[in-house]
C-alpha cells in the first residue's frame, strides 16, 4: 500500500507537473479562464466526471464479482479509484501502479496478491476493447471525413488506426502459443527477480514459487477470458466510461472556449492513455501532454 510518504511525494510532482503546465499557458491567462467558466458548466462536467469514474469502477466491480473477490460495488469504485491514483503516482502508468494496486486489493481481501494482479490487469485488457474500436473506427472515420482536422494531419490519424490493426494481430499470434508465453514469461519474471532481490527489502523467490505466483495469475486470466458474460458487460461498461471521459474533455474545452468535434474529444481519450507508459506521472504527465498537443 502506498506509504505518507509516497502520497506526498506523488502529490507534490503532480503540482510540479501541473504548475509546469500554468507557467506555459500563463498564470494570469489560467485564472481568468478559469473564472469563465459558469457553474452550469461547472455542474455539467462534475456529472460526465462522475460518470466515467463509476462506469470503470463498475468494470472493475463485474471483475471481481467474476473471480469471487468480494468487493461490494462501492467499494470497488473507490477502489478503482484509489488505483487510479498510483497509476497517476509511478512512472510507466499501469505498469508501475498495478503491482500496487494489487496489493491495496490483496490488503482488503483475503484473496492471493496474483488473483488480485489478475483482476486489474483483465480490467485494463477489456477497456482496451472498446478503445481498440475507437482507435479503428474513429481514426477512419476522422481520416477521411472530419472537416476540422487540417488534411496534414488526416495520415496520422489513419496510420495510427493501421498500427493498432498490426498490433492486434501480433497479440492474437501470442494468444495462439499460451504454453511458449508462459515460458517466456516466467524466465522474464525469474531474471527480474534475480535482480531486484540485490536491493534491500525485495524477497528472492524460488523458481518453483515463480511458477506457482504464475499459475495463479494466469488461471485468475483465464477464468475472466472463459467468461463471457462478463466480458461482454465489462466491455459496455468500460465504452460507458470511455465515452464519459471524452464528453468531461469536450465540455471542459467548450467551457473556456475551444470548440472541437466531439468524436475527436472521444478518439482522444483512449489515444492518449497510450502515454501514460512514458517515465512521468502516469496521469499528469504523458496524458494530459498528449491531449494538449
Amino acid at each position: 500500500m502506498l506509504s505518507k510518504r509516497q502520497i506526498a511525494s506523488g502529490v507534490i510532482i503532480w503540482l510540479l507537473v501541473f504548475g509546469a503546465f500554468v507557467t506555459l499557458a500563463g498564470a494570469g491567462e489560467f485564472v481568468e479562464t478559469l473564472s469563465e467558466i459558469s457553474p452550469t458548466e461547472t455542474a455539467t462536467i462534475f456529472v460526465a466526471l462522475a460518470t466515467g469514474l463509476v462506469a470503470m469502477g463498475s468494470v472493475l466491480y463485474v471483475i471481481t464479482r467474476s473471480l469471487d473477490l468480494g468487493f461490494s460495488f462501492v467499494e470497488a469504485v473507490f477502489l478503482n479509484t484509489t488505483v487510479n491514483l498510483a497509476h497517476n503516482l509511478t512512472p510507466f502508468g499501469q505498469a508501475g501502479g498495478e503491482p500496487i494496486g494489487a496489493a491495496i486489493l490483496s490488503r482488503r481481501t483475503s484473496s492471493h496478491y496474483e488473483e488480485c494482479l489478475a483482476a486489474l490487469s483483465a480490467k485494463d485488457v477489456i477497456s482496451f476493447v472498446p478503445a481498440i474500436l475507437m482507435f479503428v473506427v474513429g481514426g477512419i472515420y476522422i481520416a477521411l471525413f472530419e472537416q476540422s482536422v487540417p488534411g496534414e494531419l488526416r495520415p496520422l490519424f489513419a496510420a495510427f488506426a493501421l498500427v493498432v490493426l498490426v498490433v492486434i494481430g501480433a497479440v492474437v499470434a501470442i494468444h495462439r502459443r499460451p504454453a511458449a508465453t508462459r515460458r517466456v514469461l516466467q524466465r522474464v519474471v525469474g531474471a527480474v527477480n534475480r535482480t531486484l532481490a540485490w536491493l534491500p527489502l525485495v524477497p528472492s523467490f524460488e523458481e518453483a514459487e515463480i511458477e506457482r505466483r504464475l499459475r495463479t495469475f494466469s488461471d485468475s486470466i483465464g477464468a475472466i477470458a472463459s467468461d463471457r458474460p462478463t466480458i461482454v458487460l465489462a466491455s459496455a461498461l468500460a465504452t460507458v466510461a470511455f465515452t464519459a471521459q471524452g464528453v468531461l474533455l469536450w465540455l471542459a474545452l467548450a467551457a473556456v472556449g475551444i470548440n472541437v468535434p466531439v468524436a475527436l474529444a472521444i478518439f482522444i481519450v483512449p489515444v492518449s492513455l497510450l502515454a501514460s507508459g512514458l517515465p512521468l506521472p502516469g496521469g499528469s504527465g504523458g496524458v494530459e501532454s498528449v491531449q494538449v498537443l
